[in-house]
């Protein structure tokens, strides 16, 4: 909370006055209260969020899709769970091929009464828009905690429920508003913690998080930091070792499970994407300069990554979000502010430890879907931030002046990139349907049942064709990194034509120019492909047009489209040398 505020012109309603109980104590035992009225404001206008994307999908598209392949993964691993196959892409080979096994489980229940994919794309995207919905109510509610305002409660809903990068969160199929959701309830729970049952919420919520994300691991190690920094500062006792065997016994199944069929603590989709570039194999391999690299230079990146992310998002809420940090960390120090530094740090230090750990491409890779969550908490400290300049201003015109200032330069951002975001998204989803989707249904429609194919988008392709999949990228094929292992990182693709000479797969699928030793291969026989002029799905970010010397306007979003080709062949193993 922010007891420097003096909000009493700003309350809406008259409150009495009542003894303050000490600093540490305060957050705990002022609950906060979200009307039914600001509820359904965000409501409504989430809903129209949600109806504008998926609208300008269908006027440009004509049917709805995904903005990338992973969603049809997920989908694939779902309908098999539904039909009685376990966690497995092939039947009968099992593998723990989903980095959020929660969200796919979700996925699996749908699909028990429904065999259609159009209908599963539907559900997708309404169970995003739904997890945002309630990420947001609790945005709302973290807000309303720190500053006891009402009204920064339904601004901060409002601002989490319409923010550009989570709409695209929303629609994309992914398990990304899921996680936030976990995250966001998380932190209130432990913000406005209670001597009863609901002290347990916070352990429990967070484990669950970590079946969305594997990197919610380190949200419980920011809880702990917290109790023990407000164990040291204010004396104040907090449960410790009861919520990390809550933690702990919650979060044994998900272990339990990528031990079972990966064979590590951590699911496939990570052995196959960072596991030769993170903390862990460098330490166990002693690669001393790459825990050097890891340790010094990728926290920074992954900040510096975070900050122009949230920039993107939303330039004037980023600077908000700046004073927010610097009140609530001032007044935490100073023993006159929010008994918790949970947010502050989510908010500085997630980044830079998921750079550590387990870096992958970039720290906004796909529109920053591994940054959802200490996106969505930096938008709680932009509120603070907000409420706290406005506190601070003394005559009532002055005051709405600024704040209505605000407010327009805010709306005007998240009008300007919520358009151009859904008219981006829109894009990719043609490109995908185009490309994966088209040759799924092709190999469905012109190869046996018992064909196997082999390829490096294993999602759509997997999902429409129904047939065997061999993942030459290794995400749901595990045996194929014995031969990746091979060679330096960057170089892993040439391990593909050693992969197919030794399982001879009836069908190869492939954008050639991704694998340099198989592009121009005697054996293979082009049969069937897609040369896309115009592929959006490529693209990992969006990048913002600004017309103002300090870019808090933002005109619009680039999507550069670049030309992309995927090659159906049929190998010809009397050729084969």
């Amino acid at each position: 909370m922010l007891p420097a505020y003096n909000p009493e012109s700003m309350r809406t309603e008259p409150r009495k006055p009542q003894p303050q109980p000490p600093a540490a104590a305060r957050i705990a035992t002022e609950p906060a209260r979200l009307s039914w009225q600001y509820a359904v404001t965000i409501a409504a206008a989430q809903m129209a969020v949600f109806l504008f994307y998926v609208l300008t999908e269908l006027h440009q598209n004509g049917k709805l899709g995904f903005p990338l392949d992973d969603p049809w993964i997920h989908l694939t691993f779902a309908r098999n769970l539904a039909r009685g196959w376990g966690f497995a892409f092939n039947q009968g080979e099992p593998v723990q091929g989903s980095s959020a096994p929660l969200w796919t489980l979700v996925l699996a229940f749908f699909h028990l009464f429904t065999k259609s994919a159009a209908a599963m794309v539907w559900i997708a995207k309404i169970l995003g828009a739904v997890f945002l919905y309630v990420a947001a109510l609790f945005a709302a509610r973290i807000a309303m905690a720190i500053t006891r305002l009402r009204w920064a409660g339904l601004a901060c809903g409002l601002a989490v429920a319409t923010l550009s990068h989570f709409g695209w969160a929303m629609v994309s199929g992914m398990e990304v508003t899921l996680s936030v959701a976990l995250t966001l309830a998380g932190a209130y729970y432990h913000v406005v913690s209670r001597r009863d049952w609901r002290q347990y919420l916070p352990w429990i919520l967070f484990a669950l998080a970590v079946y969305v994300r594997p990197e919610a691991f380190l949200l419980v190690g920011f809880l702990v930091v917290d109790i023990l920094v407000r164990r040291w500062a204010f004396r104040y006792k907090m449960m410790l070792g009861r919520g990390l065997a809550a933690f702990a016994l919650v979060v044994a199944p998900y272990l339990v499970l990528n031990l079972a069929l990966t064979h590590s603590i951590f699911p496939q989709t990570y052995v196959a994407k960072v596991g030769r570039t993170s903390m862990f194999a460098a330490l166990a391999s002693r690669t001393w300069a790459q825990v050097e690299f890891l340790l010094f230079r990728m926290p920074t990146y992954y900040l510096g990554g975070f900050v122009t992310h949230f920039w993107q998002a939303n330039p004037v809420l980023m600077l908000l979000g700046i004073v927010g940090l610097v009140v609530l960390v001032v007044q935490f120090i100073s023993r006159k502010g929010s008994a918790s530094l949970l947010i502050p740090l989510v908010v500085c230090l997630y980044a830079p430890f998921l750079g550590m750990t387990s870096p992958f491409v970039s720290p906004a890779f796909q529109t920053g879907r591994y940054l959802g969550s200490p996106l969505a908490l930096a938008v709680v400290l932009s509120i603070a931030g907000a409420a706290y300049l406005l506190s601070r201003i003394r005559r009532r015109t002055v005051m709405l002046a600024v704040a209505g200032a605000l407010a327009l330069l805010t709306l005007s951002n998240m009008a300007v990139t919520g358009i151009a975001t859904a008219g981006n998204v829109a894009k990719a989803e043609s490109s995908i349907n185009r490309i994966q989707v088209a040759l799924g249904e092709w190999l469905e429609e012109n190869t046996a049942p018992d064909a196997v194919i082999a390829c490096n988008d294993v999602g759509a392709i997997g999902y429409f064709a129904n047939r065997k999949i061999l993942d030459l990228l290794g995400l749901v094929t595990p045996e194929v990194m014995k031969y990746r292992k091979k060679y330096q990182v960057g170089q892993e693709n040439f391990a593909g034509r050693e992969f197919v000479f030794a399982r001879k797969p009836d069908y190869l699928v492939i954008i050639p120019s991704w694998f340099p030793n198989l592009e121009k291969a005697d054996f293979l026989v082009p049969v069937h492909g897609v040369d896309l002029a115009d592929n959006y799905a490529s693209q990992w970010d969006f990048h913002p047009r600004v017309r103002t010397v300090l870019g808090i306007l933002v005109t619009g979003l680039e999507l550069d489209p670049i030309r992309s080709t995927m090659v159906v062949y049929q190998p010809d193993w009397s050729k084969a040398h």
